[in-house]
């Protein structure tokens, strides 16, 4: 477990990092970093609480993004990348979101209008109810996209090892570390995962904060094709986990 993070700087910086999709053990490192400059695989153990086995996996998915560098390799040492480097990454996501935004707004009368509602859910323990509930009511396929599968709520997880007895396609896209689950599920790695989304049986449709604060969901076909298309590109173009 990580340890408490202390100031109200910190604490505040790691609540946006988490609404930004960033995983618990992500924000303690990065915390960590910005906090002690450069520092060795024990250093941050011992400032995180996190395993040095654990932290490994974690450094390497933040050196991919270019959030974190390795300056040093005996010990290994490591620094966390020019705070300009993050600003232009996530200026550059919402650069992406307002022009296809933009780009949908201006296909005028060749929208297709969705006479359907959108119903919102509010409070982790809501949210989390509904997913466990769409899961529990699946009859052939599940595909579900999460920031990282080794912090599925255990609840979810028991849901989804129910579905696979009923002999549901299971499909999972996460940003984590490969894992285990102990029945018959799909994985593939898929890097900035930015928050949950879930569609099954291509009838109902959920889309969640990555802190399960809030979501959307639908059971509308139309909105949940809409949404498996999506899904569907997402999956294709994720590594897939050997077996």
């Amino acid at each position: 477990m990580n340890k408490r993070i202390h100031g109200t700087n910190a604490a505040r910086a790691a609540e946006i990092l988490r609404e930004l999709g960033f995983g618990i053990h992500e924000t303690a490192i990065i915390l960590a970093l910005n906090r002690l400059g450069s520092s060795t695989v024990g250093s941050l153990s011992d400032a995180t609480g996190i395993h040095q086995a654990n932290l490994y996996n974690v450094l390497d998915g933040l050196m991919n993004r270019g959030l974190v560098v390795q300056i040093k390799k005996r010990p290994k040492t490591f620094d966390f990348a020019p705070l300009g480097h993050l600003r232009d990454l996530l200026m550059g996501k919402i650069d992406q979101l307002i022009m296809s935004l933009e780009q949908i707004q201006n296909e005028g009368d060749s929208r297709i209008e969705v006479p359907a509602l959108i119903y919102t859910l509010k409070g982790n323990t809501d949210v989390q109810a509904k997913i466990i509930s769409m899961i529990g009511n699946a009859n052939k396929e599940i595909l579900l996209v999460v920031p990282d599968i080794n912090e599925m709520n255990p609840a979810i997880t028991d849901a989804l090892h129910k579905a696979s007895k009923r002999k549901v396609r299971i499909r999972i896209v996460h940003s984590g570390k490969p894992l285990k689950l102990g029945f018959r599920v799909a994985q593939r790695i898929k890097k900035q995962v930015m928050g949950v989304d879930l569609v099954v049986d291509r009838s109902v449709a959920l889309l969640a904060m990555p802190d399960l604060s809030i979501c959307g969901w639908a059971d509308i076909p139309m909105i949940a094709y809409q949404l498996q298309e999506f899904l569907e590109q997402t999956w294709k173009l994720s590594r897939e986990v050997k077996k």
